[in-house]
């Protein structure tokens, strides 16, 4: 560029990093490759759901992460039988995988900041009686061994945005909160492969100034768009929602005329929003799709259709609108949504959630559910 000036679209190669970074930040990645005399391909990959996805939860040392599924391709055990199949190939470890020599990073070594290029530090060691797990993951075109210590679980998680300076470390791309409370980082393999493959350096200050542009360059509030059948659509703050459930209608049970289910050593009253909201038709599920809210230690599991997608709303297009359990409507995705305190629903569910902790009742502190005609 020969713009005069600086800015976040232009000027020196500033405006393409920019890009590259919020591609990036939803889990996307920006492919650049140029022939002398012919031209440049540009490859964008972007996910297509930004974030809810699949991955896999793995443990290392006491710490659990998320792999995304989508860069996974298999997994790997290996115990004191098999560890000698890992071997050294100009000082980098490497795993012999069907023929092929797979490179292998250590999570472990990557966490702590340690090195094993120089074979000092042995990439995997498997006691006696005990093993280890290789992820096999991909990034791009570049494929290799994440050795981590067990492998947990298959799950569907929600993203939530990690703050700048976390972000800019380059091995995570977000967190997210596990059935059980823990939080859980996600794993940046693209990351992971800068750092412990081809050996980028940390992010300079050009990087750091750009990524905290693209981070305040968007204000807008992520919300959950699920369906309630009869054709309607229910919108509800992302921050809200602890995690999404599939549970068999076969194990609801009646319990004063409320339904429940038992879950996670807990009872979890349910709310079905297809009739909260007189939604005509309704469904019929053998699996119930339940998105749970947690506050507290008590939750409350809200029944949808299914799941949609994730919408931005920046409040631009909000009115009021006076009716019962109604705060307002909105325009999401193209349609007017009717806004409900989300407080409204839980009650439903359990009219004594809120009873031991603390609610503000200022419409700021409000959560709201949208309903999409």
């Amino acid at each position: 560029s020969t713009a005069e000036q600086v800015t976040n679209v232009s000027g020196r190669g500033v405006g393409m990093d920019v890009v590259r970074t919020k591609i990036e930040s939803v889990g996307g990645s920006v492919d650049v490759e140029s022939k002398p005399g012919i031209g440049t391909t540009w490859r964008l990959r972007i996910p297509l759901t930004l974030a809810i996805m699949p991955a896999l939860t793995v443990e290392c040392g006491e710490e659990r992460f998320a792999v995304p599924q989508v860069n996974l391709l298999e997994l790997v055990a290996v115990d004191d039988r098999n560890a000698t199949s890992i071997e050294y190939v100009h000082s980098a470890p490497v795993y012999r995988l069907r023929g092929d020599l797979l490179p292998l990073v250590s999570l472990a070594h990557v966490l702590d900041g340690t090195t094993q290029a120089d074979g000092s530090a042995p990439v995997l060691s498997v006691a006696s009686g005990s093993s280890a797990v290789i992820a096999v993951v991909a990034s791009d075109d570049v494929r290799f061994g994440l050795v981590v210590d067990r492998v947990l679980d298959t799950e569907e998680i929600v993203v939530k945005a990690l703050s700048p300076r976390l972000k800019s470390i380059g091995t995570y791309s977000g967190a997210t909160v596990l059935g059980d409370g823990r939080v859980a980082l996600i794993l940046d393999v693209q990351g992971l492969a800068r750092r412990a493959l081809v050996g980028e350096p940390e992010s300079g200050l050009g990087r750091t100034r750009s990524t905290a542009a693209a981070a305040g360059a968007s204000t807008a509030r992520q919300v959950l768009v699920a369906g309630i059948g009869g054709g309607r659509r229910v919108a509800m703050p992302l921050a809200s929602v602890t995690r999404l459930e599939q549970i068999p209608a076969s194990l609801v049970e009646l319990v004063g005329g409320r339904e429940v289910v038992q879950y996670r050593g807990a009872i979890l009253p349910l709310v079905r929003l297809d009739r909260l909201l007189g939604a005509m038709g309704g469904f019929d599920e053998e699996t119930l799709q339940v998105v749970v809210h947690s506050q507290d230690g008590r939750g409350v599991g809200l029944v949808v259709e299914s799941i949609v997608d994730i919408l931005a709303d920046d409040d631009s297009l909000h009115s009021d609108l006076d009716d019962v359990g109604l705060v307002g409507s909105a325009v999401l995705g193209g349609k007017v949504t009717e806004l409900l305190d989300v407080r409204s629903a839980i009650l439903a569910a359990d009219p004594a959630f809120f009873d031991a902790s603390t609610f503000d009742d200022a419409p700021h502190d409000r959560d709201l559910v949208g309903v999409a005609r």
